[in-house]
Formats: C-alpha cells, structure tokens, sequence
C-alpha cells in the first residue's frame, strides 16, 4: 500500500452499481480520500475488501432492499462509526442526506461530512464477532447504584461480544453512558455501557431499541456469556 493510500481516509459506501453510485463517488472523488464501494454490507468482509474506517456511507436505496439480518447489523455498525444515510435524485444528480442518529444535525454535502467528520476520526476494524439472538432481562440505568424505582426495564435481542441490543422506547441520545445489570448472570455487577445506536419506534418495521456498547466485562461476565452463547463469543478479529 502506498503512503498516500495508507494516510487517505477511508470510508465504506454501501450502495448497489448504478447512475446513483457513480453520483456518490464523483462527490467523494479526492486524494485524500479512499472509498470502498460494496454492493451490500456482507461484501465488505471478503478477504481482498476488508479494512479499518473512518466512517460509513448508506444508499437508502439499497439499505432497503437489504434482508433484516443485515439492517440489524448495519444499525449496530453505524453506532461506531461517523455515519451517514443518502439518497440521490438520478434525474438531477441532487444528493440528500439524513445522518444516523443525533449526533449530526441537517442535510450536509458527503464531501464535507467526510471533512468534517470522518478525517477526525481514528480509523477502526469493524468486529466482525457473531451477534446471538438471546433474549435476557436487563436493568438501564443513567447512573450507580442499579436497581432502584427509575430504572429502565428492558430485555436484550441480541449479544455480541463488543455490546448488544436492547428493547425499548426511553429518550436516550448517542454517546450516552449507563450502567446495565443482567440480573440472570451470577455475576450481575452493574456493566458501564454507552449508547452506539438508536432504532426509533416505527423505523423499518423492527423492534425500537438501542445498540449499546460493553465498556468493560468482569471476567467471570465473560466466562459466563461465553457459555450461553458458545466460544465464538469472545473471538476475535484475525
């Protein structure tokens, strides 16, 4: 890889091949910049494609046609990253833009969001460890100690090893911090979390909720999650 390459900043644009992506890339076209345009989110983890990013790039379009295994995963995913949902007018080239969550406000360029946001950001592997449907009963709270009468009672949709979804319907924002109890655990120590992603009640027709990072897992929180979702839960990435 040459040096200007390993310096650009690298964004992820998941779009099918169209009038739309050609659009897209011509925005994004810049030394400085290095797009890796898959067809579907899934594409991204072949051998020859995968790398760290600075942020993420969604065509709507194509984002909708995608299968609920993958809109899940993509909901998670943005959470970690700048990202940003587009949606372009083949007809006029016009490219409108919606951002993921609350952290960005408006319709702003993709060439200038990228400026703005994603050459800021330390570049990063998605993990790529397997998400388990598992639905365990769990305690949001904005604050210790846990388990008094303002907590959020809510149910996990899935584990992975870096976070899992939760149920709910709360005005939590991203970047938010709480602590989060899984009370069927043995070791059911308050866990710090933070907030990655949020699902709006009536967005996609799927379960409203929020994708949450793990801060830290005891040990013993690890073994036991391990055991419930077996040893693919703690692997990491090659």
């Amino acid at each position: 890889m040459s040096e200007n390459l390993s310096m650009a900043t690298t964004v992820l644009l998941i779009c099918r091949e169209g009038e739309s992506r050609q659009v897209y890339q011509a925005e994004l076209d810049s030394p400085e910049v290095r797009l890796v345009s898959v067809q579907a989110l899934m594409d991204f983890f072949r051998r020859d494609v995968y790398c760290p990013l600075n942020g993420i790039l969604v065509d709507m379009p194509t984002y909708m046609r995608s299968s609920e295994d993958e809109k899940r995963l993509m909901t998670e995913l943005v959470g970690l990253f700048p990202a940003l949902r587009l949606k372009c007018s083949e007809s006029t080239g016009e490219i409108r833009t919606l951002p993921f969550g609350t952290v960005y406000h408006g319709n702003i360029a993709p060439a200038a969001f990228v400026q703005k946001y994603c050459t800021t950001f330390a570049h990063r592997k998605i993990r790529t460890s397997e998400r388990h449907q598992m639905n365990l009963p769990a305690l949001l709270s904005s604050s210790l100690p846990v388990g008094n009468i303002s907590d959020t009672k809510t149910v996990t949709a899935n584990i992975s090893r870096g976070g899992c979804f939760i149920i709910g319907f709360d005005p939590w924002t991203v970047g938010d911090r709480g602590w989060l109890t899984l009370p069927e655990l043995k070791d059911n120590t308050p866990i710090q979390v933070e907030v990655c992603s949020i699902l709006p009640w009536g967005e996609s027709r799927s379960l409203p909720g929020m994708g949450i990072r793990f801060i830290d897992l005891t040990l013993l929180q690890k073994t036991e999650l391990t055991r419930l979702c077996g040893p693919g839960f703690m692997q990491d990435d090659e």
